[in-house]
């Protein structure tokens, strides 16, 4: 089913139609939660709210954006709002697996890409909020310049050089450990 007649769907009450779009978009909606705000509940409750937003708000959404760039939008604002001030926890134990999907994998190798994994994520969480959320939707989820600007509602001059600055700063963080193999 297409998202406009889904939509139109879940606007007329149609549960069916409510419970295909929240399976449709939870998994995405989680991993951009989760880079963001590290810790596996409070993703899980961001996303729901980004949901119960998003059912108060569909009777008013006018399609002037795609609806996955609006709901991306929600998801963010939500999930940065529920940044902690304190410094960031490494990373909850058994969390990567579930986002790395490398079941079929060499256990060493899989041992080895986890830390470095557990290494990036934490070189990530270094990065102030605004370079880590465009830093995430451009490299973990794949956005354009374009969709980012316009769910975070910034100029794409903007998105590039928060995207650059985050970049440099990774390299700066990560060098020191990695050398020049992995960057």
């Amino acid at each position: 089913m297409d998202e406009r007649h889904l939509l139109e769907r879940c606007r007329k009450g149609d549960e069916r139609a409510w419970v295909e779009l929240v399976n449709r978009y939870w998994g995405l909606a989680f991993r951009i939660a989760y880079r963001i705000l590290r810790n596996k509940e409070d993703a899980e409750d961001a996303v729901q709210e980004a949901f119960v937003q998003v059912f108060r708000s569909l009777p008013t959404f006018q399609h002037r954006s795609n609806f996955r760039t609006w709901f991306y939008r929600i998801v963010v604002r939500v999930a940065m709002a529920r940044l902690p001030t304190e410094p960031v926890e490494p990373l909850e134990e058994g969390v990567e697996a579930e986002i790395l999907e490398c079941a079929h994998e060499d256990p060493e190798k899989i041992i080895l890409v986890r830390e470095k994994e557990q290494i990036l994520d934490w070189a990530i969480q270094q990065l102030p909020p605004d370079w880590r959320t465009v830093l995430v939707l451009r490299e973990v989820e794949g956005l354009s310049y374009a969709e980012i600007a316009e769910i975070l509602g910034i100029p794409i001059g903007t998105v590039e050089s928060r995207l650059f600055r985050a970049r440099k700063k990774l390299r700066q963080i990560l060098e020191p450990i990695f050398g020049d193999e992995w960057l």
